[in-house]
């Protein structure tokens, strides 16, 4: 592409902005309600204890996808608008439903579901930006410079 065209880079147009906010909302919304959905669910190890698999999984699924958003991108409104997603649907699955039933029951895999991501979000969306340029030597301050394709060849010549 050249530098006097006016087309827009990858990325840059409203519609796929819009459209990558939406997909970060309903992956966070998705996240929420599978995390819900298995959160009481444990496996017996050897009849000793019960390790609380869904609560591990759901927790470190959640982890996953923020820390994915935010180490990816180099903004934080992707992985903050996934983290509404998440949250928002942990506290509308949290409320009672008219019927009187509920999915997230008042124990302790309950309360660790129901408070773990909004400690996972606001953990990973506080956390300080990584750096964006690499250096040759951490302790010199000039940084690496990408190689041409003309060099790549010159050199191998």
């Amino acid at each position: 592409m050249s530098v006097d065209s006016q087309a827009p880079e990858v990325g840059e147009s409203w519609v796929v902005r819009v459209g990558s906010w939406v997909v970060a909302l309903l992956l966070g919304v998705v996240f929420g309600m599978l995390g819900t959905v298995v959160n009481q669910a444990t496996i017996s190890v050897f009849g000793w204890f019960d390790l609380p698999i869904g609560l591990v999984m759901g927790c470190l699924a959640s982890i996953l996808l923020l820390l994915g958003l935010r180490l990816i991108l180099t903004t934080r409104t992707l992985a903050l608008l996934a983290a509404v997603g998440l949250v928002g649907i942990v506290v509308a699955l949290t409320l009672q439903s008219p019927g009187g039933s509920v999915l997230i029951p008042a124990n302790v895999y309950g309360y660790v579901w129901t408070f773990a991501p909004t400690v996972i979000s606001l953990v990973v969306l506080a956390w300080p930006r990584r750096p964006l340029t690499r250096t040759a030597d951490p302790r010199s301050a000039t940084p690496i410079q990408p190689v041409t394709a003309q060099e790549a060849v010159g050199a191998s010549e």
